[in-house]
């Protein structure tokens, strides 16, 4: 998705980065930390600052309080899924993914040398997971389930019921449950959404948390990992062998933001949750049919298999009329569908999105009849 630059005259709603600029409070921490020269190494698991303050929004949001000796402070989300990935599951060895689902974990399987069993990722709520295919998995063997709430790329988010259920046949199974919750401080609903680190789901949870998308720190590079104290030594050794440490300027840029802006999440979702209900009056009947207010994230999946066109050839015809949006089998194997990131200026956006009805619409009326 990031191969190429768009053009000045495209509107890029493929990549998942919010449109709002770095709080101003945050810039200032940056500068700060350089001009007073902070710029070497920290701890490899992170600032001891930053681990407790993680540890406290964890228990804000969970109930659940972690020994900041458990937290390890990641390059990104995206670090931190990938040791979570190495510490349960072995090269030979297989994990349970949803479908549709966020690429990077099964392009890190496959790195690792580790099989992908799917699921189904549902709607929002009690069906979010196909707990059928998921035991299925489990009994082939599999040592994770991954759940992703809110989802990339279809913005469902799971109800508790739903993650009690998985992180139970995990314990049955002796397996883990890798909870990617970059998106959970961004829910439609209000609040924060369920994670399975709560309802005595810790000691099998690890749960892959981001500063990227609630604070607009997408460049800085900086997550955590919350892991069970069973896979302390394995979470520290992988992390510290493969990153080192995160960017220390990252590190103190994220506990200021802890500390100064510990409503930002609900702002962003007021700010996306609005942008998701004119996006489903200006798309009509090619808007997602779940109820906006179940949903969270920023992220639009659009069914546009009636036009009878391939994702790629979507893709093609949107950027073709100036906005550009991400493949869906960028996220699942079937074909005809698109991700939209809701991430540019109102205006900006919904001239896209209306220019994108436009296109669905006229390709909908070439399509052959159905047989």
């Amino acid at each position: 998705m990031m191969a190429t630059e768009t053009a000045p005259d495209e509107v890029d709603l493929s990549i998942g980065e919010p449109d709002q600029p770095l709080p101003g409070v945050l810039v200032e921490a940056a500068v700060a930390s350089l001009r007073a020269g902070r710029t070497g190494y920290t701890p490899k698991l992170g600032l001891s600052d930053l681990r407790a303050l993680v540890a406290e929004d964890v228990e804000a949001g969970t109930g659940f309080r972690p020994d900041p000796a458990d937290v390890v402070i990641t390059v990104g989300g995206t670090g931190a899924v990938a040791v979570a990935l190495a510490a349960t599951c072995a090269p030979g060895g297989a994990a349970v993914v949803p479908d549709p689902a966020w690429p990077n974990y099964r392009v890190l399987a496959d790195r690792l040398g580790i099989a992908v069993l799917p699921y189904r990722q549902g709607p929002s709520g009690d069906a979010f997971a196909d707990l059928d295919a998921v035991e299925a998995g489990l009994r082939a063997g599999a040592r994770l389930v991954v759940v992703n709430s809110p989802s990339n790329p279809t913005g469902a988010v799971a109800s508790s019921a739903a993650l009690r259920d998985v992180v139970a046949l995990a314990r049955e199974h002796d397996a883990f449950v890798l909870s990617d919750e970059a998106y959970e401080a961004v829910v439609f609903a209000g609040g924060r959404a369920p994670s399975p680190l709560a309802d005595g789901g810790h000691d099998r949870t690890l749960a892959a948390r981001t500063f990227s998308k609630t604070w607009s720190m997408t460049g800085l590079r900086v997550g955590a990992l919350v892991a069970p104290p069973a896979l302390r030594e394995a979470v520290a050794a992988l992390h510290g062998t493969t990153a080192g440490c995160a960017p220390v300027t990252a590190q103190l840029v994220a506990a200021e933001a802890l500390r100064s802006l510990p409503g930002r999440g609900a702002e962003l979702a007021a700010v996306y949750r609005a942008r998701s209900e004119r996006a489903v009056r200006l798309l009509g009947p090619w808007a997602p049919q779940e109820p906006v207010a179940a949903l969270g994230g920023f992220y639009l999946w659009v069914d546009a298999r009636r036009t009878g066109r391939t994702s790629a050839e979507l893709v093609a015809a949107l950027r073709g009329h100036g906005v550009v949006t991400s493949a869906g089998t960028v996220y699942t194997a079937q074909d005809g569908y698109v991700r939209l990131a809701l991430t540019a200026p109102d205006d900006v956006l919904d001239a896209a999105l209306a220019t994108t009805r436009r296109t669905l619409d006229a390709l909908a009326a070439e399509a052959p009849a159905p047989r």
